[in-house]
């Protein structure tokens, strides 16, 4: 069964939108920065692993370090964009349905149409 990481996704208010779309940011960000992080740490370590060739000087163990590590790089990459993205859908959604709405409650009423019987 799949677990709910944000909470209920119950989107029958702009609150609710709001609230989802800001525990969902506030998961993903710690996430993006520990990959990050342990991502340097990863290839801080693995670059002094002892070298497969002794006459290129470790260049090697650095260079393979660094290939490894980038897995990790992108990763946190790909949770940054899940963050943005989080992040443009309630402006996306505040812009094409907030907006419009504000506005058309601005807007003169129309006389309603009353049924006489």
């Amino acid at each position: 069964m799949a677990q709910n990481f944000f909470g209920e996704p119950e989107f029958y208010s702009s609150s609710q939108i709001r609230d989802y779309c800001n525990r969902a940011r506030l998961a993903l960000r710690p996430l993006h920065n520990e990959l990050h992080i342990s991502a340097e740490e990863l290839q801080a370590v693995l670059k002094h692993v002892s070298s497969a060739n002794p006459q290129v000087f470790g260049l090697d163990s650095r260079f393979r370090a660094k290939l490894v590590a980038k897995h990790m790089h992108h990763a946190a990459d790909a949770i940054e964009v899940a963050t943005v993205s989080i992040v443009r859908c309630y402006a996306s959604f505040r812009q094409h349905y907030v907006k419009p709405m504000s506005e058309r409650d601005k807007s003169p009423q129309r006389r309603q149409f009353d049924f006489d019987a």
